[in-house]
């Protein structure tokens, strides 16, 4: 791991891993779930790493977090590690009576890797301020396309109503440069929401257009327009975050992933050329998982 090059720890790999043993027995006590104790646990071995058998304190803290921050880690990634550290120095002063952080550590806000996921019921809401109008079926089509079916923009602009198979419940994702050809299962809320586009909607906004998502000038859509159609939705919702379209696939693949779908099937689902590219959403789910956690607390 990114965090264990070379380690030349003075603390023997016994004293640190009863040191992790004991705090993961005290979390357990105090009523985290085994899921959460293990992912503090593994979050602070890496700061243990780091010390390479130093005694910790508040500098080691702090410059743990410089660390963190030149790396390519998330911001979402680096705060569990500080949380992870934390919720040790509460461990230390509760059972030994030390006092191991003394100051707040400051998490960089404008980090670059920082990826936008929605909750189930911020979806549900995105649909919910949707208004029965024909630009309301063209935006509740695009988040069925974006959201439920996790096209990337360009397979979502370049889709044609003839790719659309209603029938057996299939979406067809065409071939690129880039990207491999796939099928989409559609579910039968998207299946009623494309056919009541396709029946209300796309015939007014451009019955020219070969493309399900048409242009209101071109034949088809672009990015700049769709992400600008969501943020208008965010703000009807109420969502303060900054987002655009490739955060609902990003979500939609968080959501498989949580609902317990195979990483193999969701890296189908996805259309990615490997099972490498999809394991960053084990990651993303770890973090979303440990910062819900420690808000209940």
């Amino acid at each position: 791991m990114y965090l264990s090059k070379n380690p030349k720890m003075q603390g023997t790999p016994v004293e640190i891993e009863n040191k992790l043993k004991s705090f993961k027995q005290w979390l357990l006590r105090l009523g985290y779930a085994e899921s959460t104790t293990a992912t503090y646990t593994k979050l602070l071995h890496n700061f243990f790493l780091y010390l390479k058998g130093e005694s910790p304190s508040q500098k080691y803290i702090q410059d743990f977090n410089t660390y963190l921050h030149q790396t390519k880690i998330s911001r979402t990634y680096i705060q569990a590690h500080i949380t992870a550290i934390k919720r040790y120095s509460t461990y230390l002063e509760k059972t030994q009576g030390e006092k191991l952080m003394i100051g707040e550590i400051i998490i960089d806000r404008a980090l670059k890797t920082e990826r936008t996921i929605f909750t189930p019921a911020e979806i549900q809401s995105l649909f919910e301020v949707i208004e029965h109008t024909p630009q309301g079926f063209f935006d509740k089509t695009m988040l069925s396309i974006y959201y439920g079916c996790g096209l990337r923009s360009k397979e979502g602009i370049c889709l044609k109503p003839k790719d659309i198979d209603y029938a057996k419940g299939l979406l067809y994702v065409k071939p690129s440069k880039n990207y491999q050809s796939r099928y989409v299962p559609m579910s039968q809320q998207i299946i009623r929401d494309l056919t009541e586009y396709q029946l209300y909607a796309r015939e007014i906004i451009n019955p020219e257009s070969p493309y399900l998502l048409p242009g209101i000038l071109g034949d088809k859509t672009n990015g700049q327009y769709l992400n600008r159609r969501l943020r208008l939705l965010l703000e009807k919702a109420g969502i303060l975050k900054v987002a655009t379209l490739h955060s609902l696939r990003h979500s939609i693949a968080t959501h498989l992933l949580q609902q317990g779908m195979e990483l193999e099937a969701i890296s189908q689902f996805l259309g990615h050329r490997s099972l490498e590219a999809t394991q960053i959403y084990v990651r993303m789910n770890h973090e979303l998982f440990i910062l819900n956690e420690d808000e209940k607390i």
